[in-house]
């Protein structure tokens, strides 16, 4: 054969064929495959060893599977990713099982920082202990040389009397609308901050410099690659923090697709509306804009805060002490404003809610702008979902409504939800069974770092079985089939951005967004799926994780004969 003909068939080659596996596609008819082939980044065929090794040229890469599965990579529609990197930086607490164990890190942190420098840590949660939360009675004696903050897993903040004075903190200072500072049994401030009350002290801490930043998001996405993490939605974004993401795409560093929400209300109390509106209006981008490395998604907006900071926009009052408080952070009309908005300029909004109260404000608004304003095609969702009513269900199912869940907050925090509301509400709690039944979307995230781990074989395990922790049930009624569970974290993550042509599922044609695991999904036992461990990670054909215990036994093939 000419030479130049030998050339034009290995251009024709696929870069890498993964065989000898038990590959689970995902598409429409739910086939299983043995290989896929993959050139320049995308599927270009899915069958049997045979059929598919046939393909290889010279200079084709030969992955052996050995019988592993292999599944499409996972969409986590809901992301703080600049924030998991910035965690990976700070004191990590999210394995501490005590105040003092805090403390100690506390002062190991304080020996190696020069005083009057900040010192953060991300991720306590006292229901890793007995409950008890820590104040600055705890913080004061590791150091008095440095302010420090102790942010827990979802919307509360301990500080120390250092930082209370850096903030101006003291008996006379109101609570900030939508936040709490709590207060000892002689008014004094304790040290905990609630809500936006937290902003108080954060506003404090020095801002990240860009070339911080993406050092936080380069060791990000290899934390979400070691989960099989290949896709996220990165939510309530600042103009600075959409550069970082842009910088590194810009200098081909960006190993992980990302959708950018901007922040539009209610997460940053010093940007008047006015702001926000030239925020949505002057750029002229819209939902959707990008390419399948950097898209926007949507913008964010948040009327509410959490359960556990006892923060969510409530109808009825917690459980036992804690008072029921108004934490709506925008009002009804603002709202309503904001989402006309919106629809005109071709902006899908996600909005915060986990209140039951929030979530009927959130989709009464889109309904009615949906009714004056029609749009067929909007992707708009809800964010938490916790306790939908049956007038949010109703309106969510007419309107094409989608509900972003988390699900290992079943797994993390299920045991709180017991304390917080109560069992009666808890059998409401994040209810995918019924979304699903009302033909509703559903799409499974993390929310790292709102939470401990963005590990998604927890949440699934969580949606299946509806255990959290310490094995209680959580609405067991609720539970979904591990297929549905799967799709929730692949191709209905694709639909909210719409990207279902692109990936999802492993198809012709489609992103070659693959992942090996250890074990079989499908047929593990229900209490083994939230060990199952991801032995390799595959984004646009290119291997940009593997576990290390695996590679001995790893077979990679340049050619086949």
């Amino acid at each position: 054969m000419p030479t130049g003909g030998k050339l034009k068939i290995q251009n024709l080659s696929p870069d890498t064929i993964l065989f000898n596996g038990q590959i689970f596609t995902l598409d429409a008819a739910g086939a299983t495959a043995q290989a896929v082939a993959i050139k320049d980044g995308r599927i270009v065929a899915v069958g049997g060893n045979a059929e598919i090794k046939t393909l290889a040229g010279d200079h084709t890469r030969n992955i052996d599977l050995g019988g592993r599965p292999a599944i499409p990579g996972i969409f986590d529609s809901h992301n703080h990713l600049l924030e998991v990197g910035a965690k990976l930086s700070t004191i990590r607490l999210d394995e501490c099982r005590s105040p003092e164990e805090m403390m100690e890190l506390v002062r190991q942190q304080a020996r190696d920082t020069p005083p009057g420098e900040w010192i953060v840590g991300q991720g306590w949660n006292e229901g890793n202990w007995n409950g008890r939360l820590p104040t600055r009675h705890d913080l004061d004696p590791a150091t008095s040389d440095h302010p420090v903050v102790l942010m827990r897993f979802f919307n509360i903040d301990v500080v120390n009397s250092r930082a209370l004075r850096a903030a101006g903190i003291d008996r006379h200072t109101p609570d900030p609308k939508g936040g709490k500072i709590e207060r000892d049994a002689k008014g004094e401030p304790n040290g905990l901050l609630r809500a936006s009350a937290k902003t108080l002290v954060r506003r404090l801490i020095p801002k990240p410099t860009l070339e911080q930043m993406k050092q936080s998001l380069r060791l990000a996405c290899r934390e979400m690659h070691r989960f099989g993490i290949t896709s996220i939605v990165e939510p309530g974004l600042r103009p600075l923090e959409m550069r970082a993401f842009q910088s590194l795409y810009q200098d081909n560093e960006l190993s992980l697709r990302v959708n950018l929400m901007p922040s539009w209300h209610g997460f940053h109390d010093d940007e008047s509306e006015d702001v926000l509106g030239h925020r949505a209006r002057e750029p002229g981008i819209y939902s959707g804009l990008g390419d399948e490395w950097l898209r926007i998604g949507g913008l964010e907006m948040a009327i509410d805060g959490g359960t556990t900071s006892h923060t969510a926009y409530m109808y009825e009052p917690y459980e036992g002490d804690a008072k029921l408080v108004a934490f709506n952070r925008i009002e009804l009309n603002a709202l309503y404003r904001h989402l006309r908005t919106a629809q005109e300029l071709g902006w899908d909004v996600g909005i915060h809610c986990c209140g039951d109260h929030a979530q009927d404000m959130a989709v009464g608004a889109f309904a009615q702008v949906a009714r004056e304003m029609p749009s067929p095609d909007a992707r708009h969702n809800i964010v938490h979902g916790y306790f939908p009513t049956a007038s949010a269900l109703d309106q969510m199912a007419e309107y094409n409504i989608a509900a972003v869940l988390q699900p290992t907050f079943i797994y993390w925090e299920g045991d709180l939800l017991f304390r917080d509301v109560g069992e009666r509400r808890a059998q409401n709690y994040k209810p995918a069974r019924t979304y699903l039944d009302r033909g509703i979307v559903v799409t499974a995230s993390s929310d790292v770092t709102s939470t401990v781990s963005a590990n998604p074989f927890i949440a699934l395990y969580a949606l299946v079985t509806r255990k959290n922790k310490l094995g209680q049930h959580i609405a067991p009624q609720e539970a979904i089939s591990r297929e549905e569970a799967l799709r929730a974290y692949t191709v209905s993550g694709t639909w909210l951005t719409r990207e279902e042509h692109l990936k999802g599922t492993i198809e012709v044609g489609k992103l070659a967004d693959i992942i090996v695991l250890d074990r079989d999904y499908f047929s593990v036992p229900d209490e083994e799926i939230k060990d199952i461990q991801v032995d390799m990670t595959i984004v646009g054909g290119d291997v940009v994780w593997q576990r290390e215990q695996h590679h001995p036994q790893e077979k990679v093939e340049h050619t086949l004969i």
